[in-house]
């Protein structure tokens, strides 16, 4: 059973394959057969590639073609002199990060206007979990000489539900940030259509308690 996003799928490869001929025809069934919906193609490998453009140079364009459509949906939205907003932000970092198979953070500051100065990538992890230094974000922090800071991780997984290390970690970085006389903003998990906000959880709690 086709699905809208299948038919799509085929609409748009035939359309840069298939030109008239039976042999651009059978190129095209050849590839569906071997890369039949757009997931299989995202978890395409460098070498499968080197070898479709090896067994038909007309494959290129239709590479060139995938690699346009990532760059568009991993180009970034200038961030940089907006005011800042859980909600923007969040929205913004869904699409930055649409697509990653590794957790990683970013480190957001902000001025005393409360507008985004600094966007930071500070770590890299794996498929589930993510490293994270402390002392590596607040050092960053005071040499941009923000007035808050906002983290965003990344769950390639798609649950934006809090692990214990991210709540551990989000009391470490507001008993810091506190210390050093900076506003902890946000902590922020960001999955592929959701987010998960720390700041906005304990304000929903917060209303919850005082209604009861």
């Amino acid at each position: 059973m086709f699905t809208s996003e299948s038919t799509q799928y085929l609409q748009l490869v035939s359309r840069i394959l298939i030109d008239g001929s039976e042999e651009a025809n059978v190129l095209f069934r050849q590839f569906i057969s071997q890369y039949p919906t757009p997931i299989s193609i995202k978890n395409m490998t460098n070498a499968e590639k080197d070898k479709l453009i090896e067994e038909d140079e007309r494959m290129e364009v239709l590479l060139a073609a995938i690699e346009l459509g990532t760059m568009v949906v991993r180009s970034q939205a200038p961030l940089l002199g907006h005011a800042y907003s859980s909600q923007l932000l969040s929205t913004e970092m869904m699409d930055r990060l649409s697509g990653e198979k590794q957790e990683s953070l970013y480190l957001v500051g902000t001025d005393v206007h409360n507008d985004i100065i600094d966007i930071k990538k500070m770590f890299v992890g794996g498929l589930s979990e993510c490293s994270v230094y402390p002392d590596r974000v607040f050092r960053r922090a005071l040499l941009q000489s923000v007035n808050g800071i906002a983290v965003v991780h990344n769950h390639p997984s798609g649950n934006v539900e809090p692990s214990s290390a991210d709540i551990a970690m989000i009391k470490r970085l507001e008993s810091g940030s506190r210390i050093l006389g900076i506003t902890f903003l946000d902590f922020l998990i960001i999955g592929q259509n959701s987010y998960y906000s720390w700041r906005e959880n304990q304000a929903f709690h917060k209303n919850e308690e005082e209604k009861s």
